[in-house]
């Protein structure tokens, strides 16, 4: 079966339509979910090969001669029998795809975003889906550099690199933020006001005795994963700031209720 069938998606399906389509059907048909093992082994099949760009392009553009095999181990006959005499007549049938890398911050992977991406060549409005990660990759169809004028262009890949700043922490939908809190206020308990990246503001509690370290898990704050469904949480991990005591009275204060704990 056409592997495109296989995944239930169009042969100009981007890449996060491929690992969208594998995601439930793989889910669907797993063995250990009862699912048939024949049908999961070509869902494998399917998204092994169209989710890497050049297994794809020669999926997408076969060569004739590949059903033929033996002569040699030669999977083309011809080539095997008459050399490269035909080597020189062969012709891609497009341009090769192109592959750009792009900057973007860790806020624009939280909102989504478009930019404008310069490939050399040309310049493309690109939309940059909310939950962006590292090494995420986008298929711009029919974008790629043209080095052949007499053959249409390939594919064009958007490679997402993101720039997250001090403090801050990404795992898949999960965010992580350091909290810097005075020593005073964990040892008593406090209110802080948590700061987000777009800017907005959140009530956080923090009970007393918290230790440097704490992991505070605010629900539903963190990465949306469109694709998946998925909606993260922000993770503040505090941090104590220990202020520099001086005045004799204070140290002696501080003293009497270190001895208090003590005993």
């Amino acid at each position: 079966m056409d592997h495109y069938e296989t995944l239930g998606i169009s042969r100009d399906a981007s890449e996060q339509d491929i690992k969208k389509a594998f995601r439930k059907l793989a889910s669907k048909h797993h063995p250990d979910k009862g699912g048939d093992q024949e049908q999961f082994k070509r869902i494998q099949g399917a998204y092994e090969v169209l989710s890497d760009p050049d297994k794809r392009a020669q999926y997408d553009n076969p060569n004739p001669f590949n059903q033929f095999e033996g002569f040699g181990g030669s999977s083309n006959p011809f080539e095997s029998i008459f050399g490269d005499i035909f080597a020189t007549r062969r012709q891609p049938e497009r341009n090769p795809d192109g592959v750009v890398d792009i900057t973007i911050t860790l806020l624009q992977a939280y909102t989504g975003t478009n930019m404008i991406v310069n490939t050399g060549y040309t310049q493309l409005d690109v939309s940059i889906p909310q939950g962006s990660e590292e090494g995420d990759r986008l298929r711009i169809s029919g974008k790629g550099p043209v080095r052949i004028r007499e053959l249409p262009p390939g594919d064009l890949y958007v490679r997402i690199h993101v720039d997250s700043p001090t403090n801050w922490g990404r795992k898949g939908p999960e965010l992580f933020m350091r909290q810097n809190i005075n020593v005073f206020d964990a040892i008593t308990g406090c209110n802080i006001n948590v700061t987000h990246l777009d800017g907005k503001q959140y009530q956080l509690r923090v009970p007393a005795g918290t230790q440097s370290g704490t992991k505070m898990r605010m629900s539903g704050l963190g990465m949306f994963l469109p694709n998946r469904g998925v909606q993260g949480n922000l993770n503040v991990i505090i941090e104590l700031d220990v202020p520099k005591v001086t005045a004799t009275e204070d140290i002696e204060l501080l003293n009497t209720i270190k001895q208090k704990y003590d005993e």
